[in-house]
């Protein structure tokens, strides 16, 4: 097992015993595409199947599977967003790029959360424009 799982598994372990003594209502995995699992942290347990998927359970749910490979880390209470407005292809900047990467979700009628910068539930030519205005006004 490489040993960046090694850590993971060793701060989900460590995380999830914390929750005991602290009042945190969910554990959410952050994927690495941006999307999250959230649970309901009341009676929470963490099991692993095969050290590359946590086996989540709680009073809501039993036995929900976790594919470690896709988790970028996880946190206990609300997940901060820390994302930019704009960068769609999450390089870390707003710029001509980001407009390609909606223009390509706009032809292929792909639908990604991120391309979606004027909120509005639909990628579209008002978000190609949404990431200029970003761009000029910066």
């Amino acid at each position: 097992m490489a040993p960046v799982k090694h850590i993971l598994l060793s701060l989900i372990a460590g995380l999830t015993l914390s929750a005991h003594s602290a009042p945190y209502e969910t554990l959410t995995f952050v994927k690495q595409n941006g999307g999250t699992i959230a649970f309901s942290a009341n009676e929470l347990v963490i099991t692993y199947d095969d050290f590359a998927h946590a086996v989540v359970s709680n009073d809501e749910v039993t036995g929900a599977i976790v594919d470690l490979a896709d988790v970028d880390y996880m946190c206990f209470g609300e997940v901060e967003d820390t994302s930019l407005k704009g960068d769609v292809n999450s390089d870390g900047e707003v710029n001509v790029a980001d407009i390609n990467a909606v223009i390509d979700m706009v032809l292929s009628s792909r639908f990604d959360t991120k391309g979606d910068v004027n909120g509005d539930g639909e990628i579209n030519i008002a978000d190609i424009n949404a990431v200029i205005d970003l761009i000029l006004s910066n």
